[in-house]
């Protein structure tokens, strides 16, 4: 079939029966596109008011490059007899109407023989008369094979879809479907209000989801001369458009309906059964969702629904407060009955009912608060309930702490778990021994995660191991994992595999695939420290499956999944497959109120700086500092590792001065007689750090201490079995050795980078490029050719700097003024990207440039 080919309107005069398109008008050539591909009978666009309907159908016509003949009848959603609209479509192909019933008239009309015909029924009413669908389906089901229907509705029509639909000839498309996506939002708002910040932005898409009428009637109303004096403008054209658009079709106790509705996080047709027994309110729901009330569906069974955002924003001041209040109450009774507490709980608070709504809290179950973005909830209610409701049962404070403990909020976390004591001792030994176990549990859990010096959180983990009953599984899951990150981070490489078996085990038990992920979350971290790359991999894809296997969309997890694949593409030397991940993960984080944020952040601020984006990795680190204080984080969790990574930064800035001062202080933490244990997210931290301080020696000229320090640090990570940072520090070696002279510069050099290789560690590799050929004689092209970086002066010139002269003894021996020298100099220096000569020596050596 002829169309456009970029699925744009062709530049031509308009079809004279074809509605224009509407002012800063965006197209959508993918369903256009999609509405083409296939040569269907009918065309059946199904959405409430709003979608773009008509705009579409207008689109695909005018994008076609000679689409014959095109009826367009506006039926304003009035419903009419079949005559009347055979008597419509004869006027406009200007011909008599046939003497004949409605439905052969129909034919007669519209078997145009050998002439493609495009009729298109805008509108077409959500109530019409009987007589009207047979009509229309006795057309469907005769072949006219010229003819194109056009149908848009506000309500599916009483046809015989389903067997068009077996023949191949429907294409349907609803609300889903046709709303905006992001992409065209954001056009959309270009258009009309450029000036739109980020925040607007994401408010509209949040209340829109893609509505266009409404995107464009708030963009009005913001825009309105008057709309900063008063904020009852605000959503002036919107109610409006609602009052006219929706309200008007609906009968008095379907607006009712809707009007209570609107409050409501999500409905259904029982929901709506047990709140207006008297008066049927399965049937009103019903209704209403077949009069295209703007009821969006929550999962793929059509079961449950919520109201687009904007039309209840809007719709919401209907009825009173105190309506409100009792609808709130009602629903939680409904949401409890079935199950649903965490609807429950939010519908208590809504309500006034703060008592209610702890007393549900101790409903959930102990896998609840790693699933979707539960863990948000609950730290959002800690705001909304009073502190003696929340401290005033033990389960109540068990889970707090937990959530705090997840939230990486320590000190609230202490301040839980030091007032479980007051309910000790219980009523009989067997309680008793339980909540003891569990406040070993936090307490154990909460040491670990503070990096306390000492093995109290090893023998609280242990202890409360032996007594918590099977039933406490999650505490129990918590322990092993804390026990194997404590593992990692002290130096018991052996321990951590058998500590996360374990528990790996007590999750598949359990039937809990979000505990089996969360513990497959740290077994990646392992394989990770150990350059298992190919395993690692496996299993955050093994990962991404078991939590597809659930009907819920569970953020946290998928955040951190994401997160983690981010970093493989990174050490894979992928980057922007690695930006693409941990973008994702980042903002999945960020709406669980997850801090495993933190590792998005100083994964971009990472990529950042290996493209030589240094002023935004600066902007990361400072985001993602913001935002652990913004989230209450303790301070320990996440200064250390943020302070790491701006020296990384710093060092590919070769600005070694100022990395040495804050090397200095992190290493404080973990020397002397009582060192703090590494944070069980980032062991290698004081690894890392004092390989940073080696590499500023390096920088300084001061090869003597960097290999001082470099040799004992690479036999503790391959003690660790640390082996990619192993190659890191193999590298350093290898530099510093080569700066000395030493006879194993060149094997140090080729052991890390051939295991850096097996590895796949491309990205490492990527950053370190060979400074020798393989024979190790400098000077000699390897993987690098760095013979024509300097010029022959150049090189004599840094000869004699790394001999010792002075400029003037320079000037004196190659005839050459001290202002020659300097510039020279300076040349040299922006050449090899360094600030000084002893490092400009130290950094010629490495490239083989100096014997």
């Amino acid at each position: 079939m002829p169309r456009s080919s970029s699925g744009v309107p062709s530049v031509r005069a308009p079809h004279p029966s074809i509605p224009r398109l509407p002012p800063a008008h965006v197209p959508r050539p993918r369903l256009t596109e999609r509405l083409l591909a296939e040569q269907s009978r009918l065309r059946l666009l199904c959405a409430p008011a709003g979608f773009g309907k008509s705009v579409l159908f207008s689109e695909l016509l005018l994008g076609l490059r000679d689409p014959g003949q095109v009826l367009w009848l506006n039926l304003a959603g009035q419903a009419l007899q079949p005559q009347q609209l055979v008597a419509q479509i004869a006027t406009a192909l200007q011909r008599p109407v046939p003497d004949l019933p409605a439905p052969l008239a129909l034919l007669q009309l519209l078997d145009g023989g050998n002439q493609l015909l495009w009729l298109v029924l805008d509108d077409y009413p959500s109530q019409p008369p009987a007589e009207l669908d047979a009509c229309i389906d006795q057309l469907l089901a005769r072949a006219l094979p010229n003819l194109q229907l056009l149908v848009s509705a506000r309500q599916r029509p009483d046809w015989n879809l389903p067997r068009l639909l077996l023949a191949g000839e429907l294409q349907e498309l609803d609300a889903t479907q046709l709303a905006l996506t992001r992409d065209e939002l954001e056009r959309l708002v270009d258009q009309l209000a450029p000036q739109a910040s980020e925040a607007q932005r994401q408010e509209l898409w949040e209340e829109s989801e893609g509505w266009c009428a409404g995107t464009r009637l708030q963009l009005s109303s913001r825009n309105h001369p008057h709309a900063g004096n008063a904020a009852a403008t605000t959503h002036c054209w919107l109610k409006e458009y609602l009052d006219h658009e929706l309200l008007a079709r609906l009968g008095e106790e379907e607006a009712r309906c809707l009007f209570a509705l609107v409050h409501l996080p999500k409905v259904s047709a029982d929901l709506c059964r047990q709140l207006w027994e008297e008066s049927d309110g399965a049937d009103l729901f019903s209704r209403l969702l077949a009069r295209q009330a703007f009821f969006m569906p929550l999962d793929d069974d059509g079961h449950w629904y919520r109201v687009l955002p904007a039309v209840a924003k809007v719709l919401r001041n209907r009825i009173s407060a105190t309506a409100a209040a009792h609808l709130h109450l009602a629903a939680c009774r409904v949401f409890i009955a079935a199950g649903q507490v965490e609807d429950a709980i939010e519908q208590a608070l809504c309500a006034g009912q703060p008592e209610v709504a702890a007393n549900y809290l101790e409903h959930l179950g102990q896998e609840w608060l790693t699933g979707e973005q539960h863990l948000a909830h609950l730290l959002a209610w800690r705001g909304r309930l009073p502190a003696l409701l929340l401290e005033s049962t033990p389960r109540l404070l068990t889970l707090n702490a937990w959530a705090l403990l997840l939230a990486w909020r320590l000190d609230e976390a202490e301040d839980c778990i030091h007032k479980l004591g007051r309910f000790l001792p219980q009523a009989d030994g067997r309680r008793n021994r339980k909540l003891l176990a569990n406040w070993q549990a936090l307490h154990g859990v909460l040491g670990a995660l503070r990096g306390r010096p000492g093995q109290d959180a090893t023998l609280h983990c242990q202890q409360a191991l032996e007594h918590l009953p099977e039933r406490d599984w999650m505490p129990i899951l918590l322990c092993h994992s804390a026990l194997a990150r404590i593992a990692m981070a002290s130096g018991q490489p052996d321990l951590a595999p058998v500590c996360l078996h374990d528990a790996l085990e007590i999750a598949r038990r359990q039937g809990s695939l979000l505990f089996e992920t969360l513990i497959n979350l740290d077994r990646t971290r392992l394989l990770l420290l150990r350059g298992e790359f190919a395993r690692a991999q496996g299993l955050v894809t093994q990962s991404f499956a078991l939590i597809g296997q659930r009907k819920a969309v569970d953020g946290l997890l998928l955040g951190r999944l994401h997160l983690i694949q981010g970093e493989l593409h990174l050490i894979h030397g992928r980057l922007d497959e690695g930006e693409a991940e941990l973008r994702i993960g980042l903002a999945q984080a960020l709406e669980c109120a997850d801090p495993f944020a933190l590792h998005g952040y100083l994964g971009l601020a990472e990529l950042c700086s290996r493209r030589g984006e240094f002023d935004q990795a600066f902007v990361h680190l400072r985001d993602a500092e913001r935002e652990m204080h913004c989230r209450q984080v303790w301070r320990l969790s996440f200064n250390g590792v943020l302070s790491l990574q701006s020296m990384r930064v710093l060092g590919r800035q070769q600005r070694w001065d100022r990395v040495e001062p804050v090397g200095l202080r992190i290493q404080r933490y973990f020397e002397g007689e009582s060192p703090w244990m590494p944070p069980l997210d980032y062991p290698t931290l004081p690894l890392r750090n004092l390989l940073l301080l080696a590499r500023v020696h390096l920088a300084e000229g001061r090869a003597e201490q960097a290999e001082a320090m470099l040799r004992p640090l690479l036999q503790r990570c391959e003690f660790l079995q640390f082996r990619p940072l192993a190659c890191e520090v193999g590298l350093a070696l290898a530099e510093a050795a080569r700066w000395l002279g030493l006879e194993d510069a060149a094997n140090l050099e080729r052991d890390a980078r051939q295991q850096a290789a097996s590895l796949g560690m491309q990205g490492l590799l990527q950053e370190w490029p060979a400074a020798s050929s393989p024979t190790g004689r400098p000077g000699v092209a390897g993987e690098t050719d760095n013979s024509n970086l300097l010029s022959q002066r150049e090189r004599s010139v840094l000869q004699l700097l790394a001999e010792g002269f002075s400029n003037q003894e320079i000037g004196s021996y190659l005839f050459i003024s001290v202002n020659t020298v300097k510039t020279h100099t300076k040349k040299i220096n922006s050449k090899l990207g360094v600030k000084r000569r002893t490092q400009a020596v130290m950094r010629a050596k490495s490239l083989g440039l100096l014997v």
